[in-house]
């Protein structure tokens, strides 16, 4: 029989609390900046939920109900984190049942913390999210607003987290391949079932401030309260990304919010344009993308699209604004049936590298992989040196 404790990582501990009752846990015997977060377990099965807005918390509750069963409950704890374990996602580090650790406690602190408790520990994103970003970066101009590295980083990033999401591939580095070599999308598991997230928002995509020579931290996707586990098993191989007919049964798809059977989803597509409004049509992967599209629109113009501003697009390379304007053209998405993200992920890194190889920002631009490469180098040199 199955143990009923999820397995925990014990080499987590948690220093001290902020005053809004976020945890920090940092790795035993690390004495950095703490680089993750860690919610308590009371939170996610909905028992610290208070009832002002009774809809929103019955959802919240029966949600986090679900995900407290998933990680404790029903043994899928290194299921779960094995899901949640990517570099442009929020990640699952470890899960701990522990003492927090306090130098001083008030009584009533203290009789609360007698008993250990249970925490799962998440990736820190200490640069804020790009909500926060856009407050505290005002727009002078439609004509340019941010950087274009950050633009090309944002948008490489959540279609690298949506890649891996809906499609289940995920981009490895090949330390050892020669420079310039295209590196390998693989699977991660062969019975993928795709995830939509349904909520790319600025608010929902945070930032690490960077840990190396890399020019941004690492951008992730966060906040998976609305996220949808779909039953649609993703074909073998790297296929078109777009097909036409009847492909219902080739794409992944959820209603905008909520859950309900996937008969009935199907069932939407077929009763013809009434049925297709915003808030009724299903919600497939090229929402995802649109809403993409839509998150680099306001980083390069400051404003929410729609809102036509053509010279807004003449600053930026010519790769950015068609990557954008064929982001956006995904709307409404039942015109076009996107069933795989890998091709279109692919024709993005091509204009990508070619920004950044033909451009001068490009050329100064350090990404993840180039600061990998540099530690890898300096890693070999080093020990070249010792073996002298």
């Amino acid at each position: 029989m199955a143990s009923n404790d999820a397995p925990s990582t014990p080499e987590f501990e948690l220093p001290y609390q902020t005053e809004q009752g976020v945890w920090f846990a940092t790795k035993k015997n690390d004495y950095g900046s703490p680089k993750y977060i860690a919610q308590p377990f009371g939170i996610l099965d909905g028992s610290n939920l208070e009832d002002t807005h009774a809809a929103k918390t019955q959802e919240t509750a029966t949600a986090s109900a679900a995900f407290y069963d998933l990680m404790k409950n029903l043994n899928q704890g290194p299921t779960v984190t094995q899901i949640f374990n990517h570099e442009n996602i929020i990640s699952i580090a470890g899960h701990i049942k522990t003492h927090p650790i306090l130098s001083i406690v008030s009584a009533a602190e203290d009789s609360q913390l007698s008993n250990s408790r249970e925490y799962i520990v998440l990736d820190y994103c200490d640069a804020g999210n790009l909500s926060a970003l856009f407050q505290n970066t005002p727009c002078t101009s439609p004509d340019f607003y941010l950087p274009e590295s950050l633009c090309w980083h944002v948008l490489t990033s959540l279609l690298n987290a949506i890649t891996y999401l809906h499609d289940g591939k995920r981009l490895f580095l090949d330390t050892m391949a020669p420079r310039g070599r295209e590196r390998q999308w693989l699977s991660v598991d062969q019975d993928w079932n795709p995830i939509l997230h349904r909520a790319i928002e600025p608010r929902n995509i945070f930032f690490q401030h960077p840990r190396g020579s890399e020019t941004y931290g690492l951008c992730k996707l966060g906040n998976f309260e609305h996220a949808a586990v779909t039953n649609h098993v993703i074909l073998p191989g790297d296929g078109a990304d777009a097909v036409n007919g009847d492909a219902e049964i080739s794409r992944a798809m959820a209603p905008h919010r909520g859950f309900e059977s996937l008969d009935i989803t199907r069932h939407k597509l077929h009763k013809g344009a009434e049925a297709n409004t915003t808030n009724n049509r299903p919600y497939t992967v090229a929402d995802e993308l649109f809403s993409v599209g839509a998150v680099i629109f306001t980083m390069m113009t400051g404003r929410e699209f729609p809102f036509y501003c053509k010279p807004a697009m003449a600053r930026y390379s010519r790769g950015l604004r068609q990557v954008v304007a064929d982001l956006l053209a995904l709307y409404p998405s039942n015109e076009t049936k996107i069933t795989k993200v890998l091709p279109l992920t692919k024709l993005v890194m091509e204009h990508y590298r070619d920004w950044k190889n033909g451009t001068d920002e490009g050329k100064w631009y350090k990404d993840i992989e180039d600061d990998m490469t540099v530690r890898y180098e300096a890693e070999m040199g080093k020990r070249a040196r010792e073996w002298r």
